[in-house]
């Protein structure tokens, strides 16, 4: 299943905004860009995202993280 940013922000309770930022700092690329220019994010984004923000949660900072 593929979601848009605004879908998978809403999903993972953070921001669009976010999402962009890791986007821009080679964290968490989206599966594709569509024709509108909208981030779509597939299944393997999910899981990475999750990955993500579980070392966030352990406080971990986005530099280890992208290791």
């Amino acid at each position: 299943m593929d979601y848009t940013i605004k879908k998978l922000a809403e999903i993972a309770g953070i921001s669009t905004r976010t999402l962009r930022y890791y986007d821009e700092i080679g964290l968490l690329k989206p599966y594709k860009i569509n024709d509108s220019n909208y981030r779509i994010y597939n299944e393997k984004n999910v899981n990475k995202l999750q990955q993500i923000m579980f070392y966030r949660s352990l406080d971990f900072p986005l530099e280890k993280i992208k290791i």
